[in-house]
């Protein structure tokens, strides 16, 4: 069980990381928005090695901004669990997630080892719609 301390500690990793990504979504969606501007005022690829090129940056920024909202979403869902008693619980072995983990990532909801496990037996599904 985590100290209120720890607690402290952990919610203001989560507070400062969520800012950090919610400037990260917004300047991407800045951006986005600037390239579709100047795409309305005239400016276009000129061959189709740029049009490749532009999609594959497209690609790209799309996946990293789903990757952004989907770990925003997990803070925010951390955020809600971070009062409750099993706050900080790995969800497979019951164990204590280090504080540590909890400050670098305040979203774990797995111990290292179990984490690892997860991710190997997972590889290469693809993750939950947004």
């Amino acid at each position: 069980m985590l100290s209120k301390q720890d607690r402290q500690a952990v919610r203001a990793a989560l507070e400062k990381r969520k800012a950090a990504l919610l400037a990260e979504i917004r300047a991407a969606l800045a951006e986005s928005d600037d390239n579709q501007y100047r795409e309305l005022l005239g400016g276009s690829p000129g061959d189709s090695s740029d049009e490749a090129l532009a999609s594959s940056l497209a690609d790209l920024s799309a996946a990293r901004m789903e990757r952004e909202v989907r770990e925003y979403r997990a803070l925010e869902a951390a955020e809600q669990r971070l009062d409750s008693a099993d706050f900080g619980v790995c969800a497979d072995c019951g164990k204590a997630i280090p504080v540590g983990r909890l400050l670098a990532n305040p979203a774990a909801a797995r111990c290292v080892q179990c984490q690892e496990t997860f991710d190997r037996t997972h590889a290469g599904q693809p993750h939950g719609s947004l």
